[in-house]
């Protein structure tokens, strides 16, 4: 299952069209119940390696274009009723960890996700500073948030 960006599949590292994007804000939704779940995920992850006896510090590709969510109710339904009856959209790309957060948080609370049952969200939980907040990028997501 592919990740979608307005409308168009994202599939690869080239085809995201913010090359200073370091993760994004997603929302899964359950055909069958349109039962909703609000995320994000960074595109790179953390490694080390070990060249000459000496250990290196790395960036590589996380597994973002596989990923469904670090909910486990929702990845068990997945796991249980199919890929076939989710869809993944990405709402806005963001260029800093601080800003993802805060993005997340942001839309959580936007939608309401915790005083309703249409979405699979349990817990709102983020230290978010000030400094974090890309008002930008977040002019992006509150726009993409009114569509929901």
């Amino acid at each position: 299952m592919t990740w979608i960006y307005k409308g168009k599949p994202i599939e690869s590292i080239e085809d995201i069209p913010d090359p200073k994007a370091i993760g994004f804000i997603y929302i899964i939704r359950q055909l069958s119940t349109g039962k909703k779940y609000i995320g994000r995920k960074l595109l790179t992850k953390s490694s080390r390696k070990t060249v000459k006896g000496k250990t290196k510090k790395s960036r590589t590709e996380s597994d973002w274009k596989d990923y469904w969510s670090s909910s486990p109710e929702l990845k068990q339904l997945i796991k249980d009723v199919g890929e076939q009856d989710f869809t993944r959209e990405i709402l806005v790309f963001v260029s800093s960890r601080g800003m993802l957060a805060y993005a997340e948080e942001l839309s959580l609370y936007m939608v309401g996700a915790l005083e309703s049952d249409e979405w699979f969200n349990n817990n709102i939980r983020a230290k978010i500073y000030r400094s974090w907040c890309k008002p930008e990028e977040a002019k992006l997501l509150r726009e993409s948030l009114k569509n929901l």
